[in-house]
């Protein structure tokens, strides 16, 4: 039986129109089927060229999701032109020799003229700008579209497979456990987290994989798999990150070893047609395991194994493959030595309930030891085979483990999740906020009263932007390398840089003021629960914040969640714009109680 018919709009809507609309954020991204930005800057350009010449191009199909009150649009296809168009106007690139002229129309102008955009030259002659504005882009609108529909068309679309990865096929709107834990794994390794699925357009470029000559907000570079030589680039660009971490994910939660063969990943996803009783047996299966243990524990899981990972990798001084590879790879497949080794640390991680004892030792077990680790050839792994290799590296490495006396199911070092908050942060400014510490950075430093004060107002200005909105005030975070600088000259402590982040932690103010950690967080505490913070507020706040370890520096992290109603602090109503935090206008407060509705 055919379903309601949609209402389904089309219409050729000018460049310049386009790009009104996305300085105007309405259009936004969804995260859960739509890809990262990886057009090479050689596609954008040809694509602006056929624009140039007048030449049709693809049509865009944009949706209106049934109940959203903001007149966003959801781009179903059409991301990587969206952003062609959108990210030439604005002087990202240049197209035959030349930068779009920014005094071509009225919006861009007004950018020039007040600095926001920087016109580059050489600059696009009159006549070629002039025609790119005008250019009618086809647009086709769906109109009061369903979430489940929108993922479903974007599945059909994308169905041929000559777009996307077979990995981003098989993802593309799955909302099964498996699915959202890899994906929400995999987001967290990459680096490019986000707090919600739904992201502006103009906000995706920080969050997306660099590619060359286009400087978008991570370095391909930097990315784990890619550093550590167990992926390549265009690996990466082929969502191959997300296989493997499927790959792991399905091994970890299953009772006995399981195979590994690319069939499978369809099996696991649902993604199989037409779906056989032994590809669904599996897709219950292993949909079964991660809700059992919950996604939040199997991510926590494979965080708490990571991060184990990169600590040891980070005092050995080497990569991984440059660990278990000194003299080269030969051509060995390397993703599958990284299986062996992680889930060989999973066991003993996370079943046995073991720590690392002897780091040194572990290193110097590890040194050159691919070429003791037996893979089996060719496009299968078996099971038998896998958990045979698995097995052996676990005798190699056991005894470099210890029993943990302190066992703790949350335990983490916050390498990867600190890094995600970090990154989150760039696409969601309102939601979190840094201090270099608590104390000033005077000659002879003491506890800032102030400082304080204004972390507490941050915390409230936060939690109001909205019922149920979660952000973090993160102390041990310099706002600038000013800051970091000054901090390195008062107590000598050398900053940590990620991202253009400054870390700098608390210890040295701890040691300053004759405290252990665990003293200086029971004073934090004690000063939350004296604060003027309004209730339940101050509460949350209170039992969530928290001391965590990032390599050698530990940095306090303030959660804040937005409560029922709007929060305060000794009656003044405060709201974050931007980055600041502002006393909310008694003729806005009818506004600010509606976001609580």
């Amino acid at each position: 039986m055919a379903g309601a018919q949609q209402e389904l709009i089309v219409r050729g809507e000018q460049v310049e129109r386009v790009f009104i609309n996305y300085r105007d954020d309405k259009y936004v991204v969804n995260r859960r089927y739509q890809r990262k930005l990886i057009w090479t800057i050689e596609e954008k350009q040809s694509f602006i060229d056929s624009i140039i010449r007048g030449f049709p191009v693809p049509i865009i199909l944009l949706a209106e999701p049934l109940g959203r009150q903001d007149g966003t649009l959801e781009i179903i296809d059409g991301m990587q032109r969206m952003n062609a168009i959108t990210s030439f106007i604005g002087n990202d690139y240049a197209v035959s020799g030349g930068y779009f002229d920014l005094n071509t129309f009225a919006t861009t102008k007004d950018l020039l003229d007040r600095g926001v955009i920087e016109q580059k030259t050489p600059i696009l002659d009159r006549e070629r700008c002039l025609a790119i504005a005008s250019y009618p882009v086809p647009l086709s609108i769906y109109e009061a579209a369903t979430g489940e529909a929108v993922e479903e068309v974007f599945r059909r679309i994308n169905s041929g497979g000559r777009q996307l990865s077979r990995q981003e096929l098989r993802a593309a709107g799955a909302t099964d456990a498996f699915a959202d834990c890899v994906r929400q794994i995999s987001a967290r390794v990459r680096g490019d987290t986000s707090n919600s699925d739904l992201l502006l357009l103009s906000e995706m470029r920080k969050i997306s994989i660099t590619n060359r000559e286009l400087e978008y907000g991570i370095s391909a570079d930097g990315v784990f798999w890619v550093a550590h030589g167990v992926l390549t680039k265009d690996q990466l660009r082929q969502s191959r990150d997300e296989e493997m971490v499927a790959d792991l994910v399905a091994y970890m939660v299953s009772d006995e070893p399981v195979p590994s063969r690319t069939e499978l990943f369809d099996d696991y996803y649902g993604a199989t047609f037409p779906m056989t009783a032994t590809s669904k047996t599996r897709f219950d299966s292993v949909d079964h395991a991660i809700r059992k243990r919950s996604i939040e524990l199997v991510d926590l899981d494979y965080q708490r194994v990571h991060d184990a990972l990169i600590l040891l990798l980070g005092q050995s001084k080497t990569t991984f493959t440059g660990l278990v590879f000194p003299n080269g790879n030969g051509g060995n497949p390397v993703p599958r030595y990284f299986q062996a080794v992680f889930l060989a640390l999973h066991d003993l991680i996370v079943r046995r309930g073991m720590v690392v004892s002897d780091s040194a030792g572990l290193i110097k077990c590890l040194n050159d030891c691919g070429k003791n680790i037996e893979i089996q050839d060719g496009g299968r792994w078996g099971a038998e085979n896998r958990g045979k290799t698995v097995n052996s590296v676990i005798g190699w490495i056991q005894g470099f483990f210890e029993d943990d006396k302190n066992p703790d199911p949350a335990k983490v070092h916050w390498v990867t999740k600190f890094q995600n908050l970090l990154t989150n942060s760039k696409t969601e400014q309102a939601a979190y906020d840094f201090k270099q510490g608590f104390y000033t950075l005077s000659p002879t430093p003491t506890f800032d009263e102030g400082s304080f004060d204004k972390i507490i107002e941050t915390c409230a200005a936060i939690a109001n932007i909205g019922k149920g909105h979660k952000g973090y005030v993160l102390i041990g975070v310099a706002e600038n390398a000013a800051t970091a600088n000054r901090v390195q000259e008062v107590f000598g402590v050398k900053p940590l840089n990620h991202g253009g982040f400054y870390v700098t932690g608390v210890e040295h103010e701890a040691q300053r003021s004759g405290k252990n950690l665990d003293q200086m967080f029971q004073d934090i505490t004690d000063r939350i629960s004296r604060s003027k913070l309004s209730e339940p507020l101050r509460s949350y706040i209170n039992s969530h914040v928290k001391c965590v370890q990032y390599f050698d520096k530990t940095i306090f992290v303030f959660e804040v969640l937005g409560q029922e109603s709007p929060s305060h602090v000794a009656a003044r109503w405060l709201e974050r714009q931007g980055a600041q935090v502002k006393e909310v206008a008694p003729e806005q407060m009818g506004a600010l109680f509606d976001r609580f509705k």
